[in-house]
């Protein structure tokens, strides 16, 4: 946005750095109002834990200069009060109030959702887990426990970001607590509706000077604006504004694909349909649009939700490592350029009734008869039509909305814009994709390796009857919790090892044998049957070992303060229950290992590594020859197969290496088109058949300046001497070319003829020519 020329009724205002210098914000129906003048804003979500705080300048310069001027970001309780009343706006990712200096100093507004309840894909949806011992709490109704606590973090983040207030200068223009509550509040009947209405109570209890919002709540809460999330929304503008007739359209979260699990091919939506579906938002009387995600970014440490990568790319306008998707950035950055240049007929001018031109197709114009911005809507899925607007023939493309603009004194309006219509330089991104390439980067030889054995009996400190709820023991500090017991050796003939009820994953064995890996899926326990050898040696007892784990916490269901994992149910050997009896139970991979098993230190019993073993053990690679101009890396796992990934002192994450569904197998791998409905759950998924997550993002500020150390637990087996540092590269598709060629003079003549002949056919020409061949102006490169 850089310097705002506020345009008020009786003619301009002086100029204003905003955010910079001090203004107010309302709202009517027409946009939050900026120093009273209703702004259009385009926002994309920006989560300042998923990248680090090196990249979140770049970040904001591309996202502006994509044609946003809102960043939109969720607040991570978790992340902030890891213990009660312990608070962190400062460290490393933790920084908030340096992402919000940035956006200010960028340029840009900022949409602060507070929650504290994120959803997010994010562990545990963004609650701390000593919450869920809090005192006859139950999370998001009315709950005394829970709305104590939560009020309370929120009068922490108030506090830390009041200086970013508009009175201040500040980015932040409105504010969010709760979030998509209309999915669950009717579970709770009366109470749900109280808790509802206390959030609202709550918000407006702080006296801040921005609106406050509500995702996706369906019922009215008391000066609060309800916003909503989907693939498409424009028909539920029309009900919207029905009930709220002096409120903002606000599209808090417009999917531009999905989020991705271990083993699943990659989520992919078409260019062509999120313009789309961003173009009819905006015909139908939506003022703001944000999409989640615009940038991903990377779940690092143990932030992930249940089974979700670690990657967060969400096939996201700007990547993982910050690199922009060139097609999905290009061609909407089109869009919003077109948007916001003529925001003033929308902000300016009532809702429009729409117009039929045809089977399927409408118009919505802003403004007068000699003077508008129009939204031609084809929403056909399969044929393009020509309709008749403003005396010249209008070829709609199939699914597709065509922007027009007549200025005073023109004979026809031009064309500016067409969501199904790819410019010369978005074809060529398309043709050159992003990719990796392999740097030289690991010392041959450097590697090291420690085992990690079973636990001694002695250290396992933790005894029950039963196997105890893993959480909780292990109060989510780790991953992993080991179980052990001594029973009769019942299985002398072989037999089954059966956990009924358990996850996420467990590891099991009989005496020091492994027996293999069990795994779950998404937030759902699973029934782990694992087979058990005969046993020939007279033995009277054996020892059964568990290695229960735990890949995230629930980030949406019911009743998130009851969330469970390990051994829930029965524990059978060979046919016998063996659940009641003597247990023992230790958390972490060791005695010492401390929370979030860290990688041990160097004085453990490193050794040489000599060739691949299976089972748990840790690796130590040395990284001491990535260029100082080299950025955008990640380490390529493809040798390994499951665990976690550490670069000096910083938590890089889970990794698994898992094949997606082949093309012939999946059928949401073997359909993509732009017409219709999208969902990620049928169509358009990508990279079937390979390895779902490969790469994983090893930020360059986390290197610790001429040597580094990766540490690599493995915990089933692979080959560490094949791990490599690569380099992420997006390459930037060339500007059209310049100079007077044939197309120049073909398009000066038309230009020429349309002019002087006003003839709609030769308008019409024109103006398909122009935006085929990408030379309108917002197609071109700057």
């Amino acid at each position: 946005m850089g310097t705002l020329l506020l345009a008020a009724a009786n003619g301009l205002k002086a100029s204003k750095q905003v955010p910079g210098e001090p203004y107010t914000v309302g709202y009517s129906n027409r946009g939050l109002h900026i120093d009273g003048v209703p702004r259009i804003l385009t926002s994309g979500a920006i989560h300042y834990p998923r990248s680090t705080p090196a990249m979140w300048d770049s970040l904001m310069k591309k996202a502006k200069a994509g044609g946003l001027n809102t960043i939109d970001t969720y607040v991570f309780w978790n992340l902030h009060e890891p213990r009660k009343g312990h608070y962190d706006f400062a460290t490393d990712r933790a920084n908030l109030p340096l992402f919000l200096q940035l956006a200010q100093d960028n340029g840009l507004f900022v949409v602060l959702r507070i929650g504290p309840y994120v959803c997010a894909e994010w562990n545990y949806g963004g609650f701390p887990q000593w919450l869920r011992h809090e005192p006859e709490v139950v999370f998001r109704t009315y709950s005394e426990s829970f709305m104590v606590n939560m009020k309370r973090f929120i009068g922490e983040v108030v506090k830390v970001t009041s200086e970013f207030m508009p009175e201040h200068g500040g980015p932040i223009i409105a504010m969010q607590i709760e979030n998509e509550y209309g999915d669950h509040q009717w579970r709770f009947g009366l109470d749900g509706r109280r808790y509802a209405n206390w959030c609202g109570e709550t918000a407006r209890s702080f006296n801040v000077t921005v609106p406050w919002i509500m995702c996706r709540q369906f019922t009215k809460v008391e000066g609060i604006i309800p916003t909503m999330n989907d693939f498409y929304l424009d028909k539920y503008l029309e009900e919207y504004h029905a009930v709220y007739p002096d409120y903002p359209g606000m599209w808090t979260e417009m999917w531009p694909a999905w989020f991705q699990r271990w083993g699943e091919a990659a989520p992919h939506r078409p260019i062509e349909d999120i313009s789309y579906a961003v173009a009819k938002w905006f015909a139908y009387g939506g003022t703001m649009v944000s999409y989640y995600m615009y940038q991903g970014g990377t779940n690092f440490g143990r932030t992930a939700g249940p089974f979700i990568q670690t990657s967060y790319d969400y096939d996201g306008f700007l990547d993982e490592y910050g690199l922009e998707n060139w097609p999905k950035y290009l061609h909407l950055r089109d869009l919003h350029q077109v948007i916001l240049d003529n925001a003033r007929f929308m902000t300016g001018n009532p809702i429009p009734l729409p117009q039929t031109l045809g089977d399927k197709a409408l118009a919505y114009v802003y403004g007068t008869r000699d003077e508008y911005l129009a939204f031609l809507i084809n929403e056909a899925e399969r044929s393009s039509t020509t309709v008749e607007f403003d005396g010249m023939p209008v070829k709609l493309n199939r699914w597709s909305v065509t922007l027009l603009r007549k200025r005073q004194g023109d004979l026809y309006p031009e064309t500016l814009y067409n969501t199904a219509t790819l410019s010369s330089v978005v074809r060529q991104a398309k043709e050159h994709p992003a990719g990796f390439k392999t740097l030289d980067a690991i010392t041959p030889g450097s590697i090291r390796e420690l085992g990690v054995p079973l636990p001694k009996s002695a250290d396992m400190s933790v005894h029950a009857a039963r196997p105890l709820e893993q959480l909780s023991v292990t109060d989510d500090r780790t991953d992993y919790l080991w179980y052990r017991t001594t029973v009769p050796n019942y299985c002398a003939k072989g037999g089954q090892l059966v956990l009924e009820n358990a996850g996420d994953v467990a590891y099991a064995f009989i005496d020091d044998q492994a027996l293999g890996m069990q795994h779950g899926r998404q937030d759902q326990t699973a029934t782990f049957t694992f087979d058990v050898p005969k046993n020939d040696n007279d033995k009277d007892s054996v020892t059964v070992t568990v290695l229960s784990q735990t890949m995230g916490m629930a980030h949406n269901q019911q009743e998130m303060e009851l969330y469970s994992r390990g051994l829930l149910g029965s524990v059978t050997l060979c046919g016998r229950d063996i659940t009641e009896g003597k247990w023992k139970m230790m958390p972490g991979l060791s005695k010492d290992s401390g929370d979030s098993d860290p990688p041990p230190p160097d004085s453990a019993a490193w050794s040489p590594y000599n060739k691949p073993q299976a089972g748990l053990r840790w690796y130590k690679i040395k990284v001491d020859k990535v260029p100082d101009q080299e950025d955008h890396l990640a380490v390529d796992l493809s040798s390994m197969t499951k665990g976690q990934l550490w670069i000096d002192g910083h938590h890089l994450g889970r990794y698994w290496i898992r094949q997606a569904p082949s093309l012939k197998d999946y059928a949401p791998c073997q359909k993509c088109d732009y017409g219709g409905n999208y969902s990620p759950d049928s169509m358009c998924r990508l990279k079937c058949g390979e390895i779902s997550q490969r790469y994983y993002h090893l930020p360059r500020s986390y290197l610790s300046g001429s040597e580094s150390y990766l540490y690599v637990l493995e915990e089933i087996g692979g080959k560490p001497e094949n791990i490599v540092i690569a380099q992420r590269f997006s390459p930037r598709p060339p500007p059209p070319q310049a100079g007077w060629g044939w197309r120049h003079v073909l398009l000066l003549v038309c230009t020429a003829a349309a002019l002087l002949c006003s003839a709609p056919a030769v308008r019409l020409l024109y103006d398909q020519y122009a935006a085929r061949r990408g030379y309108l102006r917002l197609e071109d490169e700057q």
